[in-house]
């Protein structure tokens, strides 16, 4: 998460309110908890900027999500994430029919035995943002999930036994499609 003032001028005139905030990490711990882990995140994490809009997804395709923010009156910075781990994890690409719609292309419902996930594919996420269009989700030690997906029409499609680690491409009407440039 990201923060600053509206005003970057505010400094100036009432110094008790600084302009610039650190940015904010969080790791979920399950069932709706979470803690904050700036602190470990290094420096990058925890000096204060000026920020708008905050973007998540695997840019550089190593599984991992990193995260691009929008400051005020600078460039973008982007942060990688080079967390180690042994968890698996689920991509799904949406691709759907309407070529009119802005990704506007659906709802995924993600189960394994441990744990349900919902996600949906927005085109925007933050002010001036947008995340990764392709959905992660984290499975803990989970082998294959059940994939449900909404698609705009409101018809749900449903794939069975998806193995985990790696990226899945549906197609709406289709179905799974061989995984293009992602």
């Amino acid at each position: 998460m990201v923060a600053g003032h509206t005003f970057p001028e505010i400094e100036k005139r009432n110094p008790q309110f600084p302009a610039k905030d650190p940015r904010m990490l969080f790791r979920s711990l399950g069932k709706g908890r979470f803690e904050e882990i700036a602190n470990e995140a290094g420096t990058a994490v925890q000096e204060p900027h000026n920020s708008r809009g905050c973007a998540f997804g695997d840019f550089d395709n190593d599984w991992r999500s990193g995260y691009s923010h929008r400051q005020f009156e600078r460039a973008p910075s982007l942060l990688r994430n080079d967390v180690s781990g042994n968890s698996s994890w689920l991509k799904v690409k949406l691709i759907g029919t309407n070529p009119i719609a802005v990704r506007s292309v659906g709802r995924v419902v993600v189960k394994t035995t441990d744990s349900m996930q919902t996600q949906e594919v927005q085109s925007q996420s933050s002010f001036l943002s947008c995340n990764d269009f392709r959905l992660h989700f984290g499975l803990g030690q989970a082998k294959s999930a059940e994939v449900k997906i909404r698609w705009p029409s409101g018809d749900w499609q449903t794939l069975a036994n998806v193995s985990t680690n790696q990226i899945v491409t549906v197609r709406e009407g289709t179905g799974v499609v061989r995984p293009q440039a992602t």
